[in-house]
């Protein structure tokens, strides 16, 4: 779901400056912007972005769709702004004594902030955390004693930093090499050059060589100059379509470092401008539109099954470019009860969680897995015969399809059930209550998004009888606790069911809160996030399952009311940076217009979001 680049153009007019060629309107789709450790990020159409806490904004770079800054403040911590709101400021990661940070950049379309720290003593290195918590520190690049700094990264999340060798007391020496850091290796491109930037598309790297400004083909080797015009450059930077390279330039003789930019990569030298208005370390704001989708049907039914259609392909349709799904998980429609692990088991199976009356299949839902799942193919029923009946049993055989019931003697053996069905030694065990649905419906996604197909990890949903440990759990966990289990309660309930384990806590004050630091601690990753309301469960059962496979959060929020809860707004505006589309469940009477509005609205940069109403490819 890449977002979609404004097609319309930001003019600005361009000042003098010696040796270059500085007149005229020059058009441009994206914000030009820079920070020089003042409070301020200025834009070249003249507005100025002042934080009102007042941290002083160095090496400002923008998310890919320009709704965060990330800067260092003079203390050394990693913090992002919002390009609208001077109060939103929000800290990545705090200050360290005797660690110096520079240059953070946001890696791909995720979350993640990268920069270069020198500890001192120490060699630089490129750090990021796993996502905004700012709860780990990792270092990207190998252990080898050279400095790394400079990191810069494409929209794939390739990344590109500058390597030199090391003195004595840590510092940089040596002839500068520039290259790409994977999966913790240095791979060089050439030497003789520092301060890389890399192109959108991963084509180019741009670069600087002896004062000038140069770009390589890394494929072929091909490189050329972009900048010949006299005075030393630095910091280059790609626009966010490739097409332009931005710079600080100074001039001879004029001892003042200015912001410049040039048309095309081919060093066509009557096509560099000045920026007039900007000066210190420049950066392109993307103008990128974001989406909100609404998924939704006439009924529970509708929405699952339009949920489905969201992702799943038909099986037998070869121009259909969505997944193939590997089974549909099946389950009754008036209660939660055998339901509340059904989003973990159908990640893991890579399918839909459809949705039918415990007495007779809806026809549907019978269409919606006709449509994914050739004959043959497996259905898995959620719940004893009280839950679903064997006549919705028989009902699927007669499709051609293979049935397996998972269930136990209640709830709580179902959930085990499922949990075996998924994973009988799961890396993590995510326990909630099972006499009400948000907590499970949360973990539900949570644990699913460790299912999916490719992932080394897995993670299922156990239940509690509200604070106490039914003696199937309690056998359940005791087994896997000694098995190696990472063992996750999620809910007040749960927690003081399990209290006497060793486990990781999720337990807010509500069911809000509670989602939200699930949330937190299992996604932060951006990309697709999704709404649901929390105050009922079918259409966030469904949903919860396409998130789980999307790797997406399902945020919970009072869906009949005008605005949306302040926890889910304060997850998608901190990870506004990193999401391009946002997903709400049910119709507008489930989850309001003005809500869906308004999560589209902190999920954006300054080009906003789209709307749209099923029928979206969501990957």
């Amino acid at each position: 779901m890449a977002s979609v680049l404004a097609t319309a153009a930001v003019t600005f007019t361009v000042g003098p400056a010696p040796a270059l060629a500085s007149t005229g309107v020059f058009a441009n789709p994206f914000g030009l912007t820079s920070s020089n450790a003042s409070d301020s990020i200025t834009f070249s159409d003249g507005r100025v972005l002042t934080n009102s806490t007042g941290e002083k904004i160095n090496y400002a770079s923008w998310s890919p769709d320009g709704s965060r800054a990330a800067f260092v403040n003079q203390d050394g911590a990693i913090l992002t702004l919002r390009y609208d709101d001077p109060d939103d400021v929000h800290t990545v990661v705090w200050p360290e004594t005797d660690t110096v940070r520079r240059d953070p950049q946001w890696i791909g379309r995720t979350d993640q902030v990268m920069w270069a720290a020198k500890p001192l003593g120490r060699p630089w290195r490129i750090e990021s955390t796993s996502n905004l918590n700012g709860i780990q520190t990792d270092a990207l690049n190998p252990d080898d004693g050279w400095n790394y700094t400079n990191p810069d990264s494409d929209n794939a999340g390739h990344v590109v930093v500058q390597r030199q060798q090391t003195d004595g007391a840590g510092n940089p020496t040596g002839v500068p090499e520039i290259g790409m850091l994977t999966d913790g290796r240095f791979e060089a491109i050439t030497t003789n050059a520092s301060n890389p930037t890399i192109s959108p598309d991963g084509r180019w790297v741009a670069f600087v060589r002896d004062g000038d400004i140069w770009n390589i083909y890394p494929y072929s080797g091909s490189q050329n100059r972009i900048t010949a015009n006299g005075g030393s450059h630095d910091d280059p930077h790609f626009s966010p379509d490739g097409t332009y390279v931005m710079f600080t330039q100074t001039v001879e003789g004029s001892g003042t470092p200015v912001v410049a930019i040039a048309y095309g990569i081919g060093g066509t030298q009557d096509l560099i401008r000045v920026i007039d208005g900007l000066s210190g370390v420049p950066a392109y704001q993307p103008q990128a539109q974001d989406r909100t989708v609404r998924v939704a049907g006439q009924d529970r039914f509708g929405t699952a099954v339009a949920a489905s259609q969201a992702h799943w392909g038909k099986y037998d349709d070869p121009a259909d470019v969505r997944p193939r799904a590997g089974a549909v998980v099946l389950s009754r429609s008036d209660t939660y009860a055998d339901a509340l692990g059904g989003s973990a088991l159908a990640a893991a199976k890579k399918g839909p969680l459809l949705l039918t009356p415990p007495t007779a299949l809806q026809p549907q839902t019978a269409d919606e897995i006709r449509r994914v799942l050739p004959a043959g193919g497996t259905v898995y029923l959620l719940g004893s015969e009280g839950a679903l009946s064997n006549t919705v049993r028989d009902a699927v055989a007669r499709l051609g399809f293979k049935v397996v019931r998972l269930a136990g003697a209640d709830r709580f053996g179902t959930s085990i059930a499922i949990a075996n069905a998924i994973d009988s030694t799961p890396d993590q065990v995510l326990v909630a209550t099972g006499m009400n649905f948000p907590d499970a419906l949360a973990a539900g996604a949570a644990a699913g998004s460790r299912n999916r197909p490719g992932t080394d990890t897995s993670a299922v949903v156990v239940l509690t009888n509200d604070d106490k440990l039914p003696p199937a759990i309690k056998a359940y966990l005791d087994a896997r606790e000694i098995g190696g289990s990472e063992l996750i309660a999620v809910g007040k309930q749960a927690a003081t069911a399990i209290d006497p384990y060793p486990t990781i806590n999720f337990a807010g004050q509500d069911r809000f809160e509670t989602a939200s630091a699930v949330n937190v601690y299992f996604f932060g990753r951006g990309g697709t996030v999704g709404l649901a309301t929390g105050m009922d469960w079918p259409d966030a059962l469904a949903g919860g399952a396409l998130m789980a496979t999307l790797n997406g959060p399902l945020m919970l929020t009072f869906g009949t009311q005008d605005t949306l809860h302040p926890k889910a707004k304060t997850y998608a505006d901190l990870l506004s940076g990193s999401i391009d589309t946002a997903v709400v469940f049910g119709s507008a009477a489930v989850v309001s217009e003005p809500q869906a509005a308004e999560l589209g609205k902190w999920i954006s940069g300054p080009m906003g979001s789209s709307m749209a109403t099923n029928g979206t490819y969501l990957k």
